[in-house]
């Protein structure tokens, strides 16, 4: 197959798993759903207050508390076995739900609700890293803007899932909320079970595009390629943008590293040394004759196409030391909640604000009304989301 062809199947696996990613996320998001049947489910099992916010805020623990357990699934047994997970736990637990509402099934004690809330909790974080992990290693450049993308849709969810209560579940006298939560259960399972046949890891794959190469940095082909990389651009044919970048010796402290790669790219690629030293040495005369810029002493290598300047391997104890690390638990803490508190909430503050006033109260406006707070909240967390991962791009 050649490299045009295998570029093209290469594209089209990696959109179909970023539609797959998508439709995860957006199956994930049904765990910020609670206020739209919550006030329901409370009246009918006649929880108070406290066990309300209890079984609601179950969800969220069983969605944070197991972020690092289904990151390291994901990296381990990979994002399909995660969605099937997903798809199996959502059903379960919304079904539970729907059928413990209409009173088929008994519970000995409220908090098996929330047994079913963290189990509603765990697959949504199931899903949303089997998205996010397939799309970080699928894509390279702009790898921001395509994970915001698949989070954004994570926030999107609500929106939408709350609409379709409006239009479909919140007609009449009383809402359907059997209904809705059978809806739910049938649509984590059939998403998410589409979304685990579509999440390839396809890797980041050819550039589709030519590059500069960057100061300080030379390349290093066999001597048959020697004629498409004379013009100090990168191939198109290139497997990865940086896969011919060996860095220049007459730099300093590049000496160790220009061994190591130049190694590497021989034993790998066949590269022989003189190819290796008569491009380091055309780099060098370059940078003599003032055509190209010599790189300072703090320039960036770029080793297999890793950044060793910005890239790090944190994880366990080291990570939970870092500061930068400290800083995004501690904003996280102080304000993420914020969010969580009123998702969790506005069912209860519209119920109680709609009955105090009305006179003639009607349970299916008022389900419309809380459906419509639920969106607002959820189309703004969709463009918060897409615009960070657009900024951070920038």
């Amino acid at each position: 197959m050649d490299a045009v062809a295998l570029r093209s199947q290469r594209h089209a696996r990696r959109t179909v798993a970023m539609l797959g990613a998508c439709l995860a996320t957006t199956t994930a998001g049904t765990v910020y759903l609670f206020s739209t049947y919550g006030p329901a489910l409370s009246h009918r099992l006649r929880l108070t207050s406290t066990q309300s916010n209890v079984v609601a805020i179950s969800a969220n623990y069983g969605l944070l508390l197991s972020g690092p357990f289904f990151g390291w699934a994901a990296d381990t047994v990979g994002p399909r076995v995660l969605s099937v997970f997903a798809a199996l736990g959502s059903f379960t637990a919304f079904s539970s739900l729907a059928y413990t509402y209409s009173g088929a099934w008994s519970v000995p004690h409220w908090l098996v609700l929330a047994l079913y809330m963290v189990l509603v909790g765990l697959s949504a974080q199931a899903a949303n890293m089997a998205a996010v992990t397939t799309t970080t290693k699928n894509f390279k450049q702009n790898r921001g803007s395509a994970v915001s993308l698949c989070i954004a849709f994570f926030g999107l969810s609500p929106f939408v899932l709350s609409h379709v209560n409006t239009v479909f579940f919140a007609r009449g006298d009383e809402p359907d909320t059997f209904g809705y939560l059978r809806f739910l259960s049938c649509l984590g399972l059939t998403t998410s079970a589409v979304a685990s046949a579509c999440l390839f890891v396809v890797g980041f794959g050819p550039s589709r595009f030519r590059r500069e190469v960057p100061p300080g940095f030379v390349v290093a082909r066999a001597p048959s390629d020697s004629s498409s990389s004379s013009s100090g651009l990168l191939s198109e044919e290139s497997e990865d943008e940086e896969q011919a970048l060996v860095a220049d010796t007459s730099a300093p402290g590049y000496g160790a590293v220009t061994k190591t790669m130049a190694a590497a790219r021989a034993g790998a690629s066949g590269v022989g040394s003189s190819s290796v030293s008569s491009a380091t040495a055309a780099a060098a005369a370059a940078v003599a004759n003032g055509t190209s810029e010599m790189p300072p002493p703090a320039s960036r290598a770029i080793i297999d196409g890793i950044d060793y300047d910005t890239a790090r391997d944190l994880g366990g104890l080291a990570y939970l030391r870092d500061p930068e690390a400290q800083l995004l638990m501690l904003v996280l803490f102080l304000c993420g909640g914020i969010g969580v508190f009123y998702n969790n909430n506005v069912g209860t503050m519209v119920n109680a604000l709609y009955y105090s006033s009305a006179e003639h109260p009607e349970p299916s406006a008022v389900q419309r009304l809380i459906n419509h707070h639920v969106a607002v909240v959820s189309l703004g967390s969709f463009g918060g989301r897409l615009a960070i991962g657009l900024i951070a791009d920038t």
